[in-house]
């Protein structure tokens, strides 16, 4: 009993060290994009895509492990495979993979960590399980400003001397991604490469900031935009996605981005209040 309870005030620490320390990591100019093998969802019925698999509900919501493996025979192809294989040789070692998973008791969702040990089995890459993600609030079901509002945090330890390669089910503004790279980082770590089994188009995704979105970006909100996102939001423009500047680039400026990411806020902490009363009740 005593070593669990140790075990828990460990995590604990380290949760809150990686809320402290974690800061978005501006992009590598030559940052590969996420590498996507099928779309989210498809109007075509006859289309290949995650979310209308047969084997969807049971990874996704039963966290059914064998599910998940055999969906992924399904959808995972071999352009995806032929990309992760590049990073290696380039890398000239064999990375390691990594999710955002969660605890056990803190999600059901086993596609992510599912994809992670099914690319392990074919690229022959040891997959790393010793970091987690706090699941204070389903990002799942929230809008984009949500998500925007809200970083992911990490605790956990990471291999220092080999590269990571991130996977996840599915990349939308890729925040997640981005935060869980930024983590790696903050703990002297190398990420060379991501991967989703889905994204909405189907196609792989830009993550990185480019630099004519850094352009328009300080063209559209001028010198103060640093300061404005360090207060708002705890990082530099610098660190926002590819996706996300093209939300941020949509508004109409600063008031129209304030108000939305105030609500984005405010709906996420109401979100969180929630859980923490259902876990309590």
């Amino acid at each position: 009993m005593l070593e669990y309870f140790n075990l828990r005030v460990i995590y604990r620490f380290s949760w809150v060290a990686a809320i402290r320390a974690m800061e978005r990591v501006a992009w590598e100019g030559d940052f590969p994009d996420v590498f996507v093998n099928c779309k989210w969802k498809s109007p075509d019925p006859k289309g290949v895509c995650l979310k209308e698999h047969a084997l969807y509900s049971a990874a996704k919501g039963q966290r059914d492990m064998d599910a998940a493996l055999d969906l992924l025979d399904d959808l995972v192809v071999e352009g995806t495979l032929r990309k992760l294989r590049e990073l290696e040789l380039k890398a000239g070692v064999k990375p390691k993979l990594i999710a955002p998973a969660a605890q056990i008791d803190e999600t059901n969702n086993a596609l992510a960590v599912g994809y992670a040990n099914w690319l392990g089995h074919q690229l022959d890459w040891e997959v790393d399980e010793s970091v987690y993600q706090m699941k204070d609030f389903s990002r799942d079901r929230l809008d984009a400003w949500v998500r925007i509002a809200h970083r992911s945090t990490f605790y956990g330890e990471i291999d220092k001397k080999t590269p990571y390669v991130i996977v996840d089910d599915v990349i939308t503004l890729g925040g997640t991604l981005a935060d869980l790279r930024s983590f790696i980082l903050g703990k002297g770590g190398r990420v060379i490469g991501m991967s989703t089994i889905a994204s909405k188009e189907g196609t792989d995704v830009q993550i990185r900031l480019n630099a004519d979105q850094e352009a328009k970006l300080e063209k559209q909100y001028g010198s103060d935009l640093a300061k404005f996102c360090d207060e708002l939001l705890s990082f530099h423009y610098r660190g926002f996605t590819g996706p996300e500047a093209t939300r941020v680039l949509g508004c109409s400026g600063y008031v129209d981005l304030r108000k939305k990411i105030v609500r984005g806020r405010d709906e996420g902490n109401a979100s969180r209040s929630k859980k923490q009363v259902a876990r309590s009740a």
